[in-house]
């Protein structure tokens, strides 16, 4: 019989199970930056990337893990959907104690970057078909991540509000168009003013 071909879920929660046993059993003091590493090149062998190497730095309280090499475009998945989940991995691993929190962000190729410009734009266009409509938009589910960035995009706008509406995988922002009062009581509203000329002199009667 034909055997059904893994997706990369379930490769990636089968490695997990494995991979996370062995590194909690050695955690050394003061190296959570190189465990989550090799975590991270591990799960990555056994999806089959064991082209792909992982740079790892630290900012603050956060570790920056970038996927490079061959083959490192399929660690992406469908709109960022496989790093999401490798990242929600090693993030579990590494807080897995108790210990100050540390977040972690996974990135490859750049995604993380261009992916932020395509949702700032999406933003404002966005921000133009509410305001000329005056109706909401509703936005695709998105990762807490995506979605501050929407509404960090929109926060000081004139014109529209943004919400998380939904709960769990089916969280999304909805984009609101501003009540027409609350934009002309606005503090920098655009005002309309009235010019008047005053002629201090009187012509002369002939």
């Amino acid at each position: 019989m034909r055997k059904a071909k893994k997706t990369d879920e379930t490769v990636i929660a089968e490695a997990t199970a494995v991979e996370t046993k062995e590194a909690s059993a050695v955690a050394p003091a003061g190296g959570e930056t190189a465990r989550i590493k090799e975590f991270l090149e591990n799960v990555l062998a056994k999806m089959g990337l064991e082209n792909c190497s992982v740079e790892a730095t630290e900012t603050g309280e956060t570790i920056l893990l970038n996927i490079a090499g061959d083959g490192a475009s399929q660690a992406i998945g469908y709109r960022g959907d496989t790093l999401d989940a490798l990242q929600y991995l090693c993030s579990l691993l590494l807080n897995s104690k108790d210990s100050a929190f540390r977040r972690v962000t996974i990135d490859a190729e750049g995604y993380r970057a261009k992916r932020e410009k395509i949702l700032q734009r999406l933003a404002g266009n966005l921000e133009q078909k509410v305001k000329r409509t005056r109706q909401p938009a509703k936005l695709e589910p998105m990762n807490p991540y995506e979605r501050r960035i929407i509404h960090t995009s929109l926060q000081n706008s004139k014109y529209v509000t943004t919400a998380s509406e939904g709960q769990g995988s089916q969280r999304h922002v909805v984009i609101s168009p501003v009540e027409q009062s609350n934009i002309l009581n606005a503090p920098n509203a655009p005002r309309k003013t009235l010019n008047f000329v005053y002629r201090s002199e009187k012509k002369r009667r002939r």
